[in-house]
């Protein structure tokens, strides 16, 4: 299928953005004199001032070229686009053949290939699958495109795994997050992906339930909660054709170039931990550990309690300091709305039923990151002010 239009050079992306660095997008448009190709250089230009922690690695590719920012809505990060092609090789062998079943925005697509892997592309969208051939190119990887919906496709040469990301927008360009919502619709189309390969990875909206994902989806091998700077990210699973009894549950924190913080194992049978008052020290969850359901595997690997159901807090006299989240000395306990706060606080709230910025407005507390007020509830419905400081920040 014939998908060659033309894209700016390296060069004129390179001039367009030297020459209106820091100029907003509209001022550019009211502009009478434009250049040929005038929006694909402006995207380029927004990617460049507004998303340049996220694409790093493809900025920096001379002539690699970004489709429109309301494109890029759900793309992944360079960080865990990396990360999900070294875990699939784990899996797969290097060469295999990666059907990318939802090709847009090609950050998914060019991780697959740093990896190793040759893949498979359909896009519907014809500008973004030209994109894909033009990005192909630039970056020297045999990438095959088809500029067509997944469901109308059948791959005429055998591949040996799928990844699929599906639109998490609906029609109306509302955000959604139950597969069934999402296009392709993966609990439909599942069994035919398994006719094509053993292995199929889906990437899910952060939002899902871990737990739900086992009901959606029959035999998942495993569930990776990730995260990027302790944000949470997505969710990824891994089907295969075989069943599984026992599938394997990790939160995984990255650093900005794909490799791992951490990785945690999440046991969904931990017992619920022992409920107490603050100790010594508070302990904070990363993200995609409380999205994984891991704090009972957190307080029975970390011998803490928890502060209440409501809360994610962990405490303990003893600390420590590889626990996976934030870790907090306990300075004093107030009643909510007392207590002496002169050089201000960040306020982070933990089963609270106020807001941060409620509780900073009403206290008249400047931010400040040397101390907390965590706003929290203990014992059976005690609630109070934390005064805290942050340890091995």
């Amino acid at each position: 299928m014939a998908l060659s239009p033309t894209f700016p050079s390296a060069s004129e992306v390179e001039a367009f953005c030297a020459e209106n660095a820091g100029k907003e997008p509209l001022q550019l448009r009211l502009k009478k004199s434009k250049p040929p190709q005038f929006e694909t250089l402006l995207n380029q230009l927004e990617v460049r001032s507004q998303m340049s922690e996220r694409f790093g690695p493809l900025i920096e590719c001379p002539g690699y070229v970004f489709p429109p920012k309301s494109k890029l809505s759900q793309a992944s990060s360079c960080a865990t686009a990396l990360w999900r092609g070294r875990e699939l090789g784990l899996t797969l062998t290097k060469g295999s053949r990666v059907w990318d079943v939802t090709g847009g925005s090609g950050v998914d697509t060019w991780g697959l290939e740093m990896a190793g892997f040759h893949t498979l592309v359909t896009e519907p969208d014809r500008g973004l699958a030209a994109l894909h051939v033009h990005n192909s190119r630039i970056l020297g990887t045999e990438r095959e495109v088809h500029g067509v919906a997944s469901e109308q496709f059948t791959p005429e040469v055998p591949v040996d795994a799928l990844y699929v990301d599906p639109s998490r927008l609906d029609t109306d360009g509302k955000r959604v997050y139950h597969p069934k919502d999402c296009f392709p619709n993966p609990l439909v189309e599942l069994p035919r992906w398994l006719e094509q390969a053993e292995n199929v990875w889906i990437k899910l909206s952060p939002m899902v339930d871990p737990d739900e994902v086992l009901h959606w989806f029959p035999n998942v091998q495993a569930v990776y909660l990730l995260s990027v700077h302790r944000e949470m990210k997505e969710v990824l699973v891994h089907v295969t054709r075989q069943p599984n009894l026992a599938p394997g549950r990790s939160a995984i924190d990255l650093y900005p170039d794909g490799t791992e913080r951490y990785r945690f194992a999440i046991d969904p049978q931990a017992q619920k931990p022992t409920l107490d008052h603050p100790r010594t020290y508070l302990y904070d969850a990363d993200a995609a550990l409380v999205a994984g359901r891991g704090i009972p595997t957190l307080a029975e690997t970390f011998a803490m309690q928890q502060l209440h159901p409501d809360s994610r807090l962990l405490t303990s006299h003893v600390l420590h300091t590889d626990f996976p989240g934030r870790v907090f000395q306990v300075d004093g306990i107030h009643a909510p709305f007392k207590g002496d706060w002169p050089n201000g606080a960040s306020v982070v709230v933990r089963g609270y039923p106020d807001k941060a910025d409620s509780i900073r407005s009403q206290m008249k507390l400047k931010e400040n990151a040397e101390h907390y007020l965590l706003a929290t509830v203990w014992g059976e419905t005690e609630r109070g002010f934390i005064a805290a400081r942050r340890v091995g920040a």
